[in-house]
């Protein structure tokens, strides 16, 4: 498993976590037909996961030369900030801010692979 997928798919699964935490899991729709089974862990579970994901983030970026990379994931990745406006923020080019999203994705989709949030599913069955 390559450490960018592995990254996306714990990314992914980190802004449902949060976005149930928030409430703002969408309500049911009863004019479409349901596309199954949705599973949700429990609040608890939920909250393990949101922070899991943002410790181990933090430390596979913790280089003090990587401290705009730490930015960007805490910014963009985590607190869900839009690409322009994160640009802004950080105060990089697109490129620049591109390619630290890459290091980004790969130095911690490594630290997911090792502490175990990747796979989710796995990380789920173990709490």
């Amino acid at each position: 498993m390559k450490p960018q997928h592995a990254f996306e798919i714990c990314c992914e699964r980190y802004r449902g976590m949060r976005a149930l935490l928030n409430g703002s899991v969408g309500a049911v729709d009863l004019e479409t037909p349901s596309s199954g089974y949705h599973w949700r862990p429990n609040r608890a579970g939920a909250a393990d996961y949101v922070a899991d994901f943002q410790l181990a983030g933090a430390r596979a970026l913790r280089r003090p030369e990587w401290k705009g990379r730490l930015q960007l994931f805490q910014s963009h990745f985590c607190g869900g900030v839009e690409y322009r406006r994160a640009i802004e923020m950080l105060g990089v080019s697109s490129g620049t801010f591109d390619w630290w999203a890459q290091e980004v994705k790969k130095a911690a989709g490594r630290e997911f692979l090792r502490t175990g949030l990747f796979p989710p599913r796995g990380y789920f069955r173990n709490t």
